[in-house]
């Protein structure tokens, strides 16, 4: 037989223990001694580690540079730190302090210590079973914010951070691998050992049966292939094996996207722009332009200049004169001239008191008549009277003579001619143009990882 004995009938007599009585007494010590000891390298045992060493599957944190609202942006610029899930489960865990409980063979009618078969058999098949039946045994894990139930739990390994940006300080979640130690009551009667100098049997102490958890570690990976966990990325578990879900883990990053912005600006904006600007500017420009303008203007101009221009004007003047001129002319004079004489006194008078001849030669002296005509001399020079009073009379026609000095009167109209050099002026007012560029979004994307326990 390789069933344990215990004590009854007060201490007088030894029997084979139950099924029940096994489960009830012996299995819960077990899996108390399988969780006392949480030390990494000792197999079976699960571990969070703050980087992407681990072999039971890894998981990240993503947290965003920018804050929500940003742009231009570039939508990789995040910080990625890797965790991972490690458990031992290449070396043997060590025997040497198991102590066995005790048998009864029938041949021969004796007892004896049982062996690392006889327990597997009898004693962590019955182990194995409560761990799998359970979700969350003593000793098993879970990976979450908290512990899922009410009983002791403490946490193995690092503790992992999720971390995201949407403005101003980073949110974040501690996520840790819970390792649950308790409870372990138990009820019935003990298993018995052999003594030491084989001078007799002994009921097993609690501490005794917790020995047994070594072979249970081995158990678990070298007879039934089960007590592995796994970190997933997504919701479905491994493809071998049978497998329980034991925890989650939620990756957040911010969205990005293209928005078109319209909203206006109002302030003052005082940036160079250095380049060429060839769209079309609608409103009132009231600001100062200091340079040289040499394009071209066609239209009507009507409106008033109210100051004193002194500017030299060059070139040839050819327009019509209509008008009174009364200045001083000295020059060549060709045309008819009446001039009167005789005294209305005399009689007879030799001739008529006036007549017209014709004149040509040269004439000195004061001109005031009228002058009606078109004048069509060309003058060339300088011109440089003082004009004080205002203008309103209309030009049509092309203009395209250079202008030099400080132009601050109102344009309002369409503004479409290439201008290259540097603006470095101030414009205050409200921008409401569109912009569009990728922009750090208020919502959040989501990466999920899943946690497993292998139980078949």
């Amino acid at each position: 037989m390789t069933t344990p004995l215990k004590v009854y009938n007060s201490g007088s007599a030894l029997q084979e223990m139950t099924d029940a009585e096994i489960d009830s007494f012996i299995v819960p010590l077990v899996l108390k001694g399988f969780a006392a000891n949480n030390v990494s390298t000792l197999r079976g045992n699960v571990t969070a580690f703050a980087n992407n060493s681990g072999n039971a599957g890894g998981l990240d944190n993503r947290l965003r540079n920018d804050d929500v609202g940003d742009h231009p942006i570039s939508a990789g610029n995040f910080t990625t730190t890797n965790y991972s899930i490690n458990q031992e489960q290449s070396s043997s865990a060590s025997t040497s302090n198991v102590v066995y409980p005790t048998k009864w063979i029938t041949s021969g009618g004796k007892l004896q210590q049982m062996s690392t078969a006889d327990l597997q058999a009898k004693i962590l098949v019955r182990v194995a079973s409560a761990w799998k039946g359970t979700t969350y045994p003593v000793g098993g894990y879970f990976f979450g914010t908290t512990p899922p139930d009410s009983d002791t739990w403490t946490f193995s390994g690092d503790v992992l951070t999720e971390s995201y940006r949407q403005s101003g300080a980073d949110s974040s979640t501690d996520y840790k691998l819970w390792r649950k130690t308790g409870p372990s009551s138990t009820s019935g009667s003990r298993p018995v050992y052999n003594r030491t100098g084989n001078d007799g049997v002994q009921e097993m102490s609690d501490a005794d049966i917790e020995t047994l958890a070594a072979e249970f570690r081995n158990y678990l990976f070298n007879i039934e292939s089960i007590g592995h966990y796994q970190m997933q990325t997504g919701s479905s578990p491994p493809a071998t094996g049978t497998w329980v879900q034991v925890g989650t883990y939620v990756d957040y990053l911010t969205d990005t996207g293209n928005v078109i912005y319209s909203q206006g600006f109002e302030g003052i904006y005082s940036q160079y722009y250095e380049g060429i600007y060839s769209g079309q500017y609608t409103g009132i420009f009231s600001g100062q332009f200091l340079g040289f303008y040499s394009n071209q203007y066609t239209g009507i101009y009507s409106g008033q200049f109210a100051g004193i221009y002194s500017r030299g004007y060059e070139g040839f003047y050819s327009l019509g004169y209509s008008g009174g001129y009364s200045g001083g002319y000295q020059g060549g004079y060709q045309g008819e001239y009446r001039f009167t004489y005789g005294s209305g006194g005399e009689s007879p008078n030799p001739r008529a008191s006036s007549d017209t001849d014709p004149y040509i030669g040269i004439y000195s002296g004061i001109f005031s008549g009228l002058f009606s005509g078109q004048f069509s001399n060309q003058y060339t020079g300088i011109y440089s009277n003082q004009y004080e009073g205002y203008y309103s009379g209309q030009f049509q026609g092309i203009y395209s003579r250079g202008y030099e000095g400080m132009y601050s009167g109102g344009f309002e109209g369409f503004y479409s001619m290439y201008y290259v050099g540097i603006y470095s002026n101030q414009y205050a007012g409200i921008y409401s143009n569109q912009y569009t560029g990728l922009t750090v979004l208020a919502s959040l994307s989501s990466q999920t990882y899943t946690f497993w326990k292998r139980i078949a």
